[in-house]
């Protein structure tokens, strides 16, 4: 091995070409490893940072978008019992409509949040200038739409809400055109401009995802290839010293070997867990959570389709259609590992409470029709929603935390690493000049 060295005549120029040759490789590898550990760094902070809070923001606003529909559409449902009272009687209150309007403008103010923090984000995206003034521009659109949309579904409130004793389960004409109006603009329009951004930021989480993994194994590859190198070397310099200088060992050169070799495979090791870390951060936790907002969203779009169907007796086929194929797409969404126990069980619930609110409005009970729709109580519409929502936030909140400790754990792997390389492969820059400088001054 190194037989090349052989033929050069004089051992002061053996020496200066051994000791060249350590120098260049550690140095190469401390160059390696800050370069390596340095583009890890960047990978993940431009997934936690900029990617993921962004396609989180986006997928709660597509949320946010679909429960503000259902509550509108709840909103349509408000009013005083059907059956007229007898003589002295006060007319009975069905529905007053305030947790519509609670829910509406809490949804809202979650609208206002995402949008706050895409439009902030659009510019820092990581894509090229084109590409962030195109996001930017999106979520502008989505901001200008949300304002036509607010005046069609106040319309819609006003309408509903300014009636003298208005009978539940009938609105105004007006009131259902103008639902129909915001309903038709949020599916038309702020919809797939949100899903738009959604796979945008899908994808960039799934691209961010793939260059950190990536880079994380071609840095500890790396690492392994010039650690080895160096080591093949120093371990035959000092043999070949120990051959040709009768000397037992040099422990200068031992300690630059512990050191390469230190770095080399510590180094490896992390950068392969920063890796595997992100990889299944992404897998165990985004993805998860993507398909939560997914049934989230589907979920509000049944709730929606519930209460049109009751208050708009012209549509009610589709409309049941409609559900019937939502209710495919949630239990798709929630089954098996997708799901948890509390989300099975709510659902069901959530879809046996429809099943008694089509009887009871199949059978000519709007009254009872319409408390089962918004009622609060178990069993019925409106807890067994609320309560689905709940199961659902909390395996959304579940994915969260897996997301959030597989990226500890990267940034675990990666503490020290800014640091360690210097002090170690520097150290060995200086030991290998010490383990020469004895051997050379016996040919001065």
């Amino acid at each position: 091995m190194f037989g090349w060295v052989t033929t050069l005549t004089g051992p002061v120029s053996r020496l200066r070409i051994q000791a060249a040759a350590a120098l260049l490789l550690v140095a190469g590898l401390l160059a390696a490893a800050l370069g390596s550990f340095a583009a890890a760094r960047t990978d993940l902070h431009r997934l936690t940072a900029v990617s993921e809070p962004r396609a989180v923001a986006a997928a709660d606003l597509h949320r946010a978008l679909a429960d503000l529909d259902a509550q509108h559409a709840d909103a349509l449902v408000v009013g005083y019992a059907a059956t007229p009272p007898v003589d002295g009687a006060e007319p009975v209150l069905v529905d007053d409509g305030v947790l519509a309007a609670l829910t509406a403008q809490a949804d809202r103010r979650d609208v206002a949040r995402d949008l706050t923090l895409l439009a902030g984000s659009a510019g820092a995206s990581g894509g090229s200038p084109a590409g962030s003034a195109s996001a930017g521009a999106e979520v502008q659109a989505l901001i200008d739409a949300l304002g036509t949309y607010d005046s069609f579904s106040g319309t819609e409130e006003f309408s509903t809400t300014s009636q003298d004793a208005p009978v539940v389960g009938r609105p105004p004409t007006l009131a259902l055109d103008y639902y129909g109006q915001a309903a038709g603009l949020l599916q038309q329009s702020l919809l797939p401009r949100v899903q738009a951004l959604l796979a945008e930021a899908d994808g960039r989480v799934a691209d961010d995802r793939a260059a950190a993994a990536g880079d994380g194994r071609r840095g500890a590859l790396l690492l392994g290839l010039l650690g080895a190198a160096a080591l093949v070397l120093l371990v035959w310099w000092q043999v070949d010293l120990v051959r040709r200088h009768r000397r037992i060992l040099n422990p200068a050169l031992l300690a630059a070997t512990a050191a390469v070799l230190a770095v080399s495979v510590a180094g490896a090791l992390a950068m392969l867990g920063t890796a595997d870390h992100v990889d299944a951060a992404v897998r165990q936790g985004y993805t998860p959570f993507s398909t939560v907002a997914q049934a989230q969203v589907v979920a509000a779009d049944a709730e929606a389709s519930q209460s049109r169907w009751l208050v708009d007796d012209a549509y009610r086929p589709s409309l049941q259609t409609s559900f019937d194929g939502l209710a495919g797409q949630l239990r798709q969404l929630t089954a098996g590992a997708a799901g948890s126990p509390g989300v099975d069980r709510t659902r069901q619930a959530y879809l046996a409470s429809d099943g008694r609110l089509r009887e009871l409005a199949g059978a000519g009970q709007l009254d009872q029709a319409s408390v089962q729709l918004t009622g609060v109580t178990r069993g019925q519409v409106a807890f067994s929603y609320y309560d689905l929502g709940l199961q659902l936030d909390q395996l959304s909140g579940a994915a969260t935390a897996r997301f959030d400790a597989g990226v500890a754990a990267a940034e675990d792997d990666l503490a020290g690493w800014t640091a360690i390389p210097w002090a170690l492969l520097g150290a060995a820059l200086v030991l290998v000049l010490a383990g020469v400088r004895p051997r050379l001054a016996e040919f001065a």
